[in-house]
């Protein structure tokens, strides 16, 4: 197995054991030591890789979402509502995960996340210009975006997602197009 792979198996390993301890208890009290063991990992790999449960969590749901990324068509471009319900795709199918997260208090793992990957499709010119998307390149709008989207995919799943994917995703094309005031100076 090479290193690769290896680091990439030992995230996993310990994401999902500290998923299933925090179905058992608050993230606040587990302790390194519990989840090394419950992950099969020691104590010098999480030392060595993370400072904090945060950061597993982070680096496994960045992992997730580049993986989801790969998977888009293989077109130069893609239209932010065809990406949006994509994502909102991905949300859905990592639901149960999602609300343990958020009932321990990750939303701003899920933003960083969103912020991260969003920033990199715009660098990389992978988003259709034809959604009007220049007001990605103002100031903190990127920042704006990624917790309106996530706090939109929160409320659907608390609602128990009653609309499809794809319709989320126009909504949030319709909404993020929107003409807004130029900035001030």
């Amino acid at each position: 197995m090479s290193p690769q792979e290896r680091k990439r198996q030992n995230l996993v390993a310990i994401y999902q054991a500290l998923l299933q301890l925090m179905t058992q208890k608050p993230l606040a009290t587990i302790s390194i030591t519990e989840l090394c063991q419950q992950a099969g990992v020691s104590r010098t790999y999480f030392y060595r890789n993370y400072a904090n449960f945060d950061q597993i969590i982070g680096a496994f749901q960045e992992q997730y979402m580049l993986h989801y990324l790969r998977r888009l068509p293989n077109q130069t471009q893609i239209g932010l509502a065809e990406l949006m319900t994509r994502y909102f795709q991905v949300v859905q199918q990592a639901a149960d995960t999602n609300r343990l997260l958020i009932k321990n208090d990750k939303y701003d793992i899920f933003v960083q996340t969103f912020q991260t990957v969003f920033q990199l499709l715009i660098k990389q010119n992978r988003i259709s210009s034809a959604s009007g998307l220049a007001i990605f390149n103002e100031p903190y709008y990127v920042e704006f975006f990624s917790g309106a989207v996530v706090n939109v995919a929160i409320n659907w799943m608390r609602r128990g997602m009653p609309e499809p994917p794809a319709y989320l995703g126009q909504q949030i094309e319709r909404l993020a197009t929107l003409h807004p005031h130029k900035p001030q100076q």
